[in-house]
């Protein structure tokens, strides 16, 4: 099974949290037109901020399919 080109370097971090969490994620990724992994590099990035660690986490999203690569090539990050 080979990689998506886009998952290439990369390694997934994930977790187990309550249904709340999940809803306010999708909430604020809503309002401010992102994905969940944009607010999520974001979080990521202020707690390495705040321990005084670079910030590394990419904020903006690749893109996943046809319709998001059409989404994105013309969205806020297409000079990315």
């Amino acid at each position: 099974m080979s990689r998506r080109p886009s998952r290439i370097g990369r390694r997934q971090v994930s977790g187990h949290f309550p249904p709340d969490v999940l809803d306010a994620i999708s909430r604020l990724a809503k309002e401010r037109n992102v994905t969940h992994q944009v607010i999520l590099a974001e979080a990521l990035n202020d707690l390495f901020e705040k321990n005084g660690l670079q910030r590394l986490a990419r904020q903006t999203a690749l893109p996943r399919g046809r319709a998001t690569v059409r989404r994105h090539a013309t969205g806020p990050d297409a000079a990315d």
